[in-house]
């Protein structure tokens, strides 16, 4: 009945085909069709929608909410390990849906909408392109905006709600982050007679400002942090006065230090700063209102007293329009950097049954106080230092969309809850309508996987990912069912927007993706957690992934309820997040034999050899070794140094397409070496499996991926399969061989320049500079702060001395790599002088 419903009110897809794509003499039907602006083709659909939408839309609609009335509800069907729990088999209501998105989570919503049979629209911008995955997926993809930030692109309120009249949309899904919650563009759409797949603008305003919101849960008995904040009622200023900065210095006091500053209107960890004491209060009152005023366009603050090591806990939520509100259990969102999540887990464990029948009391509560409709997350605070048996815990926020973690929700309890939202939007009621018949099966993790240097400060890094191969057979699906070496199925998702090929861009968030797991109970989770990082493959950009397996494996965080918001900084050394120490340690000997292995094989264009097969003795065989003549005396020998250049490697060939390689101790190379026979090669030319024998004893698998950069370097990436739970993956750089002169000076200037030359870490934009040419600074002083993917960063002076150059001022758009500013030290700036002096 449905499938008849969405024909008559959406063209069909080859009538869509007809009008939207260029006429050729290929006759084959494209699977994906990209349209940028063309009035004619678009006026011409529009036509055609309201030609077939007057000839029985209203009447059909009717028939269909007299059909969802007349069943009655739905009824729950037995779960399966490798799809959602079903509860009707008719779709909603909703004949084709625009997500106002990007990236995994717009992958995530179009997978549900194509599993419900739902046409969806996506929109791309300058920076993705008509070849993002999200594109990709959706039965149509539009160009949004002029630009690649998200300003001038998936900020583009009116276009967004454009496009969807111009496709027939009937509805838009906005995803988490950008537009999801804002209150003017849920009126927006609302106003234009589209659905918004979210709550009403009334909740979006009430929940959108921390400040109120804190307001509304005093008066409906929901436990509040304590600290200041100023309501619509209570705040007297002007509408563009500022805050007065004394009065919130003042309160700081009072609710005494450490204090936390949090933007009114923030999210997500930005536009908040952590105050120790009083001194630091004004310069992370500035900059915390400079951050929020460019993520949030309002710059207003609260202050709230900072729970030392306190669990951070939150419910998820789902209502309908008829009045039934249910929690789906909680998620304990503990493990954070930088205030944001790096592991989150369902159920939250360790917690006593009456505990966690509270939190689900108040999450619901908290909901029904500002008539909240579809779903939403309760943030809560539980204070690990409380004295008393009952540990305390308090309201923190409201996410008023979906969360970025709500798998885990779903692996647990067996919904898909993007499947809900479209139910609630649709008019239904919810598929569950009472939180006690909602299961809840085994645990669930989710590890989000971002492109970033963890030994840097979780810097964020840009870059062109050239191999990704997650470890499931297909991304962006249900659980997949794996085996392993255990006596219970791994069952592994990962949603993602990533493909090999594609670039990690500054403009957007860093997160690469999102990898979920779940099993029986809490351990073998997190056992499954663990293997599933080590077998997760990338190249091309640095990646948080060792430093999430340091977490999952540290005895701390194995023990049920013992992380808290304090967990990084309490085991810093144990996460091995000094990157002094880090560049000390080279990859294991046994590494880089087989990179220099590798690598010879890559110079001479050779496949190598077949362990288990004869090898052919033609000396010009892609298998057979550097054959010459003259025998052992005519063995050829080369001579490969890593990155640094200061452990020099050698290979010397053998007849039979071996190597001997010698591989130093240690970095300095004044140790023995130690020595390695190399034999092998491709297991098979179409792909990096590869196998290899060390001294004609142990045999490893391995998938290995090389690249050869535009600096003179050969960059190899291994992951072997067969050998002790630590060498899960191997990175070796080496000079290369053959690179010409050219490069290698370059590489060699570059080192030795001055420590004063200061590059940008990041692509990124210039928004504050603090000093002028011929200042004086001091060491770690911030000279430049850069905005980049959300963040801001203080880039600061690596050595006391004096300006001696800006490149780039406030607004500027700056490369990775490019020269900000040079510090020289004041001895050389007076000897400078004083031989100018003398010259003239």
């Amino acid at each position: 009945f449905l499938h008849v419903l969405r024909n008559v009110v959406s063209p069909t897809r080859r009538e869509r085909e007809r009008i939207l794509t260029t006429p050729s003499e290929d006759t084959t039907v494209p699977v994906v069709t990209f349209v940028q602006s063309n009035e004619t083709k678009l006026t011409m659909l529009r036509a055609i929608q309201q030609q077939r939408a007057n000839r029985g839309l209203a009447a059909l609609r009717r028939r269909c909410c007299a059909t969802t009335a007349a069943s009655g509800g739905y009824s729950s069907t037995t779960r399966t390990t490798s799809s959602y729990q079903q509860q009707s088999s008719d779709p909603p209501a909703l004949r084709k849906v625009l997500v106002a998105n990007r990236g995994e989570i717009a992958c995530r919503v179009i997978r549900t909408c194509q599993r419900l049979g739902i046409p969806t629209v996506a929109l791309y911008s300058v920076a993705d392109g008509p070849k993002a995955l999200h594109a990709q997926m959706a039965e149509e993809a539009y160009l949004i905006g002029h630009g690649p930030t998200p300003a001038e692109s998936y900020l583009l309120q009116e276009d967004i709600v454009r496009i969807a009249q111009e496709t027939g949309a009937q509805a838009i899904h906005p995803g988490y982050g950008f537009l999801s919650e804002n209150a003017q563009f849920a009126s927006l759409i609302q106003n234009n007679n589209l659905a918004f797949v979210g709550p009403p603008t009334s909740a979006i305003q009430a929940m959108g400002s921390k400040s109120e919101s804190k307001a509304i849960m005093d008066a409906a008995d929901v436990p509040t942090t304590p600290g200041y904040y100023e309501t619509a009622s209570s705040d007297k200023r002007a509408h563009d006065e500022p805050q007065d900065v004394e009065i919130l210095r003042s309160r700081a006091v009072e609710i005494g230090f450490p204090v936390l500053i949090k933007a009114v209107m923030g999210g997500g960890g930005k536009g908040m700063r952590l105050v120790w004491k009083e001194s630091e209060f004004l310069s992370s009152l500035e900059s915390c209102q400079r951050e929020s005023k460019a993520a949030f366009g309002d710059d207003r603050v609260l202050l709230e007293k900072y729970l030392v090591r306190p669990r951070h806990i939150e419910v998820q939520i789902v209502a309908d329009i008829h009045g039934n509100v249910v929690s789906l259990y909680e998620r304990d969102c503990s493990l954070q950097r930088r205030h944001q999540k790096i592991i989150e887990e369902a159920p939250a464990s360790d917690l006593p049954h009456e505990l966690r029948q509270q939190f689900g009391e108040m999450g619901r509560k908290a909901a029904q106080a500002v008539g909240y409709v579809n779903a939403g997350t309760v943030e809560f605070l539980l204070d690990t230092q409380a004295e008393s048996s009952e540990s305390p815990f308090y309201f923190c926020e409201m996410n008023t969309r979906l969360q970025v973690e709500h798998p885990v929700t779903e692996a647990i309890t067996g919904q898909d809850l993007v499947e809900w939202q479209l139910r609630v939007a649709a008019g239904e009621t919810l598929p569950i309508q009472n939180s006690e018949d909602i299961p809840c099966i085994g645990h669930s993790f989710e590890a989000r996987i971002y492109a970033e240097q963890p030994t840097r400060n979780f810097l964020p890094a840009t870059g062109h990912v050239w191999h990704h191969a997650p470890p499931v057979p297909k991304l962006n699906t249900a659980f997949s069912s794996t085996s392993s070496n255990t006596a219970h199925q791994e069952r592994i998702r990962v949603d993602t927007c990533i493909q090999a090929g594609h670039d990690v861009s500054v403009y957007y968030d860093p997160m690469i993706s999102k990898l979920i797991v779940h099993g029986d109970d809490r351990d073998r989770a997190l056992d499954t957690l663990v293997r599933a990082l080590k077998n997760y493959q990338i190249a091309g950009v640095p990646t948080n992934i060792d430093f999430l397996i340091q977490c999952a494996q540290h005895e701390t965080f194995r023990e049920a309820g013992q992380t808290n918001t304090g967990f990084l900084d309490d085991y810093a050394d144990d996460l091995n997040l000094d990157e002094e120490n880090l560049k000390k340690q080279l990859a294991p000997p046994l590494a880089q034999a087989v990179a220099a292995f590798l690598s010879m094989l890559y110079l001479e264009q050779r496949n190598g050899s077949k362990l288990e097969k004869s090898q052919s003795t033609h000396p010009w065989s892609t298998q057979q070794g550097s054959w010459r003549m003259g025998g052992d005396g005519a063995r050829s020998r080369r001579t490969l140094n890593l990155k640094d250049g200061d452990a020099p490697i050698e290979c010397i060939s053998n007849p039979d397409g071996s190597f001997d390689i010698l591989v130093p101790v240690d970095a300095d190379g004044d140790k023995p070496t130690q020595t390695f026979h190399v034999d092998g090669g491709m297991l098979d030319e179409s792909s990096a499996e590869m196998q290899v024998q060390i001294n004609q004893t142990t045999t490893v698998n391995l998938t290995c991926v090389l690249r050869e950069d535009t600096k003179g370097k050969l960059i190899l990436k291994m992951w072997p399969k067969n050998l002790s739970p630590s060498e899960y993956a191997w990175e070796v750089t080496l000079e290369h061989p053959m690179a010409s002169e050219t490069i290698k000076a370059g590489t060699k200037a570059s080192a030795g320049a001055s420590t004063g030359h200061v590059h940008a870490p990041m692509p990124g934009k210039i928004s504050r500079v603090n000093f002028g040419v011929g200042d004086i600074v001091s060491h770690g002083d911030v000279v430049v702060v850069m905005e980049a993917m959300k963040m801001e960063h203080s880039i600061k002076a690596p050595m006391g001395g004096v300006v001696r150059s800006l490149n780039h001022g406030v607004g500027d758009i700056v490369g990775d790599d490019d020269p900000l500013f040079e510090i020289r030290g004041a001895e050389v700036e007076e000897e400078e002088e004083k031989q100018e002096a003398q010259s003239a």
